[in-house]
C-alpha cells in the first residue's frame, strides 16, 4: 500500500480518494465568527504549512474557522493546550501520549517522517556513525527532539553516557543554516518528505539522510504501537535510492471540553476538504482517509468527532 501512495503526489491520492463531488466548508457564505486557534510548528515545516492550509479550508465556513499559530512543535502545543492558551494543537502521537488525560484527538491527518540528516561528504553513513559528532536533536520544545533522543537512547549512543553525540538544540531553520556552514554534522527532523528547506539545501550542499531503523526493534518494544517502519522515496534530496527510516503519526487535537458542534464541524473539513489540506510538491503517506483519520490510538477521540466519523462513514 505505501508504495503505492509514494509513487503519487499525495495532492493526486486525495483528489482520487475524496473524488471530484467533495463538498467544502469554504463554499459557505458567511465566516465562522471566533477562530480556534491551532498551535502549529516552526517555519518552514509541515506543521505551519497544514495549519495554513486546514485555516484557508475553513476560512468562509459558518461552522468553524482557524488561526494557525507559530509554536515549537509537539510537546510546545500540548503545554499551549493544557495552559489553554490554544484550543487545537498538531503533535507526534509519541509526544501526545504522554500529555495529560483530559487531550482527546479530532483525528489522524498525516506520516511525519524522521529524517537523520548529514552532509554527504561528513563520513556519516549509520546512527553508529554519529558517535562523537555534534548533532541537533530539534528545537527546544519539539516533538523532533523528544523522538530523536529515544532513537539515540535505543541505539546506544546516550549522549550522557559520553558514548553518544554531543547534542544541541537548535531551530530547524537554525539547523539547516548550521549544516551548511559545518558547525554542526548532523540534524534530525520530523516532518514530510520533502521538506522545502531540506531541498534547498542539498542545491546548495550534498546531503544523505541516515537509515534510522536500526533503532526501530528496540523502540517499539519500549513505546508499543507507536512508531512504524517506513521508506523515504528515492529523488527526494538527490537520493539515488529508497532510504528507510521511522515513521510517527500526526494527530490533530483538542481539550476534552471542545464543544461538540465545533468537533463535528472539524472532522467535516478533514474530510471535505482533504485534497486541499495537502501541499502541492509533498509526497509520502498521508492519513486523511476514513480508515486512517480515526485511528488516533492511544489518544482517545473526542466523542462527538467519534460520531460524526460514525454518520460520515457509517
Amino acid at each position: 500500500m505505501e508504495a503505492a501512495v509514494t509513487a503519487l503526489t499525495r495532492r493526486a491520492f486525495f483528489s482520487v480518494v475524496a473524488g471530484a463531488g467533495a463538498l467544502s466548508l469554504a463554499a459557505c457564505s458567511t465566516p465562522a465568527s471566533t477562530p480556534l486557534v491551532l498551535g502549529c510548528g516552526e517555519p518552514g515545516g509541515s506543521y505551519l504549512e497544514f495549519g495554513q492550509l486546514l485555516a484557508a479550508a475553513t476560512a468562509s465556513s459558518t461552522a468553524v474557522s482557524v488561526s494557525p499559530l507559530q509554536s515549537e512543535g509537539s510537546i510546545d502545543n500540548l503545554r499551549l493546550l493544557r495552559e489553554r492558551r490554544v484550543d487545537l494543537g498538531l503533535s507526534l502521537v509519541d509526544s501526545a501520549a504522554d500529555a495529560a488525560d483530559d487531550i482527546v484527538a479530532i483525528g489522524r491527518v498525516y506520516q511525519n517522517y524522521l529524517q537523520c540528516i548529514v552532509r554527504a561528504d561528513a563520513g556519516i553513513s549509520r546512527l553508529a556513525d554519529l558517535a562523537g559528532r555534534t548533532v541537533s536533536l530539534g528545537a527546544p520544545g519539539s516533538g523532533a527532539a523528544a523522538t530523536a533522543r529515544r532513537v539515540l537512547d535505543a541505539s546506544g549512543l546516550d549522549p550522557s553516557s559520553g558514548a553518544g553525540p554531543r547534542t544541541v538544540e537548535r531551530t530547524f531553520r537554525g539547523a539547516v543554516d548550521d549544516l551548511a556552514a559545518e558547525r554542526i554534522d548532523a540534524f534530525f527532523w520530523s516532518g514530510g518528505v520533502p521538506t522545502p528547506q531540506i531541498a534547498a539545501l542539498a542545491e546548495q550542499v550534498p546531503v544523505s539522510v541516515i537509515d534510522t531503523t536500526p533503532a526501530l526493534a528496540a523502540l517499539s518494544a519500549r513505546f508499543p504501537d507507536v512508531y512504524a517502519a517506513t521508506t523515504i522515496p528515492s529523488g527526494v534530496y538527490g537520493a539515488t535510492r529508497a532510504v528507510p527510516t521511522i515513521g510517527v503519526a500526526n494527530l490533530l487535537l483538542a481539550r476534552a471540553d471542545l464543544a461538540d458542534s465545533l468537533a463535528r464541524a472539524l472532522v467535516d473539513a478533514l474530510i471535505d476538504d482533504a485534497p486541499e489540506l495537502v501541499a502541492p510538491d509533498a509526497l509520502g503517506i498521508q492519513y486523511l482517509t476514513p480508515a486512517s483519520l480515526i485511528d488516533t490510538s492511544p489518544i482517545a477521540l473526542h466523542p462527538a468527532a467519534e460520531l460524526r466519523y460514525r454518520e460520515r462513514y457509517g
